[in-house]
């Protein structure tokens, strides 16, 4: 596997075959994937960290969705990708359903993980006020918000008992 810096996205190429992106969701990271990587045998692997995410640099402008797909079709051109699988989780099928459309000949096939057509209503206050305190706290404020994830994603059975699965959920969200 090799790490590197492409258009200042973080991202991990593993593999030989027909290339498959994985997208990560809000909040995740390339690492989100490393527990299916098996899955994906045979194929070469592209797990990106998006813009803000993880170990990808904040980028200048405003994050949204259109911002992730125009990333995307940057980093894969620079690998010299031209056509892929694409798999995604969560928010990252936003980006995923976006990216088909947009650019429907680097797509060969889709699936998406706990898909999404746009964040619930229900939920945009709490990611805004997520991303503002990240933002003015800097890793402080992403370790705030990471701790009361795993406080109010978790069962009582799983703090008491699985501190590896704590970890895991903490991890997802740095």
């Amino acid at each position: 596997m090799t790490t590197s810096l492409v258009k200042n996205v973080a991202v991990e190429v593993e593999g030989d075959g027909q290339p498959v992106v994985c997208i990560h969701g809000l909040g995740g990271s390339s690492n989100n994937w490393t527990p299916v990587m098996s899955a994906f045998a045979g194929m070469q692997v592209i797990r990106p960290d998006l813009p803000g995410s993880s170990r990808s640099q904040l980028s200048d402008c405003p994050l949204s969705i259109d911002h992730y797909v125009e990333t995307l079709v940057s980093v894969l051109q620079e690998l010299g990708v031209k056509q892929a699988h694409i798999a995604a989780h969560s928010m990252g099928t936003i980006v995923a359903q976006h990216f088909a459309v947009r650019y429907p000949e680097m797509v060969k096939s889709l699936a998406l993980f706990g898909p999404l057509l746009a964040p619930p209503d229900a939920g945009r206050a709490g990611a805004k006020a997520r991303a503002t305190l990240c933002r003015e706290k800097g890793v402080a404020g992403v370790q705030e918000v990471a701790d009361a994830i795993v406080k109010g994603a978790t069962s009582s059975q799983t703090k008491a008992e699985r501190p590896v699965t704590l970890a895991l959920v903490r991890e997802s969200v740095m």
